[in-house]
């Protein structure tokens, strides 16, 4: 594990922990609660230049979804400086990670890989769709980027790897820091999502750590 990847997988367990292990909630805050979560948030959005916006804030009836600046906090937090996209939506980093796998953006952070050609390790970003994207997979979402420059997505950062699951840790996911686990095959490499309906989703990709 390079020093980068270790203090990317410290800043996302010090996250956790400042959530109280996923227990905290966006909107909470003292006196009802132990801490000010709501301000946490706020440290996110700042870490990608928008001062205005925590954890209560509500824009046209609903809140911000603030996940892509959580995974921007924790990569500046880890120093990855210059070489991370830092902002609000996280198809913005994956595009910049998919022209790195093209030859381009030589000196981003990460790399894009297929997830059935690559197996997720620690530092590691993996990215799914949401919404009408949700059953995109990787060349779909290449696509759609291309001809629209945007599509919903979500991405958690890979802290610990089992022979049987990724430990993955993410922001805005029960309106929190939480950790998932992914099922892995017999070989390593992810399964498909499984959605509430029990349908099969494709997961956009890997974005592996190259720093």
């Amino acid at each position: 594990m390079s020093d980068f990847t270790r203090q990317l997988v410290d800043a996302c367990k010090h996250e956790y922990a400042r959530w109280d292990n996923g227990q905290g909630r966006e909107t909470w805050g003292s006196p009802q609660h132990s801490k000010d979560y709501y301000l946490f948030v706020r440290d996110y959005w700042r870490s990608i230049g928008i001062n205005h916006l925590d954890g209560r804030t509500v824009q046209a009836g609903i809140r911000p979804a603030w996940s892509s600046a959580f995974v921007s906090f924790i990569n500046k937090t880890a120093g990855a400086g210059t070489r991370f996209h830092y902002t609000q939506a996280h198809c913005y980093y994956i595009d910049r990670a998919m022209k790195a796998a093209n030859g381009a953006a030589s000196d981003f952070a990460y790399i894009a890989r297929k997830p059935e050609n690559y197996k997720p390790k620690a530092g590691d970003i993996v990215c799914a769709g949401r919404a009408y994207a949700k059953g995109y997979g990787y060349d779909q979402a290449a696509i759609t980027y291309e001809a629209d420059s945007f599509y919903p997505s979500h991405g958690d950062i890979v802290v610990d790897v089992t022979d049987t699951h990724a430990h993955v840790m993410g922001g805005n996911v029960n309106d929190n820091v939480d950790m998932k686990r992914l099922r892995l095959t017999g070989t390593g490499y992810l399964r498909n999502r499984i959605n509430t309906s029990g349908t099969e989703l494709p997961w956009i990709a890997i974005l592996e750590c190259r720093i």
